[in-house]
């Protein structure tokens, strides 16, 4: 059964299934995720626009039902599994809105929904075509909540920070000011004028010789106790974990502009009445919110809590094992594969098929490759992905039945490519892992380590190959002179 006329596609958006999640949708993203945002409230859109989107898909390109199906569930998984399927998801609504599209594999659990939107599309088969004025009714309804569905909000970036009589002012760009009386402690909106740029540096009130200063391109405050002439760090994040703040807050997950970096851009001194040389210092961090010095010297950051003031809980962990490493893990995988193929062509390669083998082998890494490459292609990355999946897939099934088969042949299970490959990986993948966790600090150091570990597995192979074919070889020599 298909839905060939513009009449039974409205009859199918105008269902009152489909009504109900195009109401869902309205009301989801207009008021829940505002009052409880979170998972909750994004797997409901999901499920609403799962349900809505096939009907418009089949009304706006006139296609069959099971056609219109099957488009949304491809879209949507490469909009939720692929940076460029969001990247272009985003562009695409922010034709209408300004939106935002997050890959997040995790909203995948949302497909079943394109089950209901089937059964939908059966019963509303069988029922009357939708006349003009309803059409004219649903239609811009349905439009309005799907193009309102992927907005999302600027990313907030404290910018400037002054003091003002008993008040601290933190400015936070496309949000209102927000202000403190007490020390940092607890925060509030500002409804008076803006902090505005702020200082690079600034001195304790009525003691010019007791100095704080920002430090370029860091997140870094150093001080000095003899008016600026010799200065000592005060408090710092050390650049490898800013390196890994710059990674958490460029996510996707808000708008914010590329250069828009976690840096130290402004800092202000407020003294603490009734207490000689007591002080507070307040440093504007951009993205990762701001950094408070206490009376006691106890220094602490302070990320944007989602009633937009700031706390100690809402700032982003400098360590977080395993994550914002995909570009890492997706490398570690293609060299183990390499070095596994390599290593079976060596020592193990299909007796009387080579050729095969080698085909197998090149299909595999080729579409692999294709399947990492996309999300940083900005033109073809969907078409790498697309035709990577299957090239890899039938690539890796002919290598492993084939060598299977051979290995069956020989009457042997070779284990060692594997093992070498497996010891590769683990090589390469390790220090980055290390790296989310804290160490080494240094991304640097952590590539350095990936080419060292990650070298070794191999060479310790050619060695020891190396060195059993010289004592072969002096054993020979020494055999006839015996």
């Amino acid at each position: 059964m298909t839905m060939r006329s513009s009449g039974h596609a409205l009859a199918w958006l105008g269902h009152p299934v489909t009504m109900l999640a195009v109401a869902l949708l309205l009301l989801n993203d207009h008021l829940l995720k505002g009052l409880w945002p979170g998972p909750i409230t994004g797997k409901l859109s999901d499920l609403a626009g799962l349900t809505m989107a096939p009907p418009l898909l089949a009304l706006l390109l006139r296609c069959p039902a099971p056609t219109a199906i099957a488009l949304t569930g491809t879209l949507f998984t490469l909009m939720k599994t692929t940076t460029v399927g969001a990247e272009a998801a985003s562009w695409l609504w922010s034709l209408f809105i300004p939106s935002r599209v997050v890959a997040d594999p995790t909203d995948l659990i949302a497909l079943p929904a394109l089950g209901l939107a089937w059964l939908t599309w059966r019963q509303a088969a069988r029922r009357p075509p939708v006349r003009l004025p309803h059409a004219v009714l649903i239609v811009p309804v349905a439009l309005f909540a799907a193009t309102a569905t992927s907005a999302a909000p600027s990313g907030r970036s404290a910018t400037g920070v002054a003091v003002r009589d008993a008040a601290v002012i933190v400015d936070v760009a496309t949000y209102q000011p927000l202000t403190s009386t007490d020390g940092g402690a607890t925060w509030r909106e500002w409804n008076g004028p803006p902090a505005g740029a702020g200082q690079s540096a600034a001195c304790v009130q009525g003691d010019h010789q007791h100095c704080y200063r920002i430090v370029p391109g860091l997140l870094r405050v150093d001080e000095s106790t003899d008016g600026g002439r010799t200065w000592a760090t005060a408090w710092q994040v050390a650049r490898g974990r800013k390196e890994w703040l710059d990674r958490t807050y460029q996510d996707g997950r808000y708008y914010r502009p590329e250069n828009d970096r976690s840096v130290s851009r402004a800092i202000a001194v407020q003294t603490v009445p009734g207490r000689v040389g007591a002080h507070i210092v307040v440093v504007a961090n951009g993205p990762d919110g701001i950094a408070v010095r206490d009376p006691s010297g106890h220094w602490q950051r302070l990320g944007f809590a989602p009633d937009r003031g700031f706390s100690a809980e809402a700032a982003v962990p400098l360590t977080d094992p395993g994550a914002r490493i995909t570009s890492e893990l997706w490398a570690a995988v293609l060299i183990a594969l390499l070095v596994l193929i390599v290593g079976i062509a060596v020592e193990e390669c299909w007796e009387g098929s080579l050729g095969s083998f080698l085909g197998a082998s090149l299909l595999l890494w080729v579409g692999l490759l294709l399947v990492a490459l996309g999300p940083a292609v900005d033109l073809f990355g969907v078409l790498f992905v697309l035709a990577g999946v299957p090239i890899a897939v039938g690539g890796g099934i002919w290598l492993i039945l084939g060598w299977a088969s051979s290995q069956t042949q020989n009457g042997r299970w070779g284990g060692r490519s594997g093992l070498v490959a497996l010891l590769t990986f683990a090589g390469v993948f390790l220090p980055f892992a290390g790296w989310s966790s804290g160490w080494p600090d240094s991304y640097d150091l952590a590539v350095l380590l990936a080419v060292v570990f990650g070298a070794m597995p191999t060479a310790w192979v050619i060695a020891r190959s190396a060195l059993a074919k010289l004592l072969f070889s002096a054993g020979k020599e020494e055999g006839p002179a015996g």
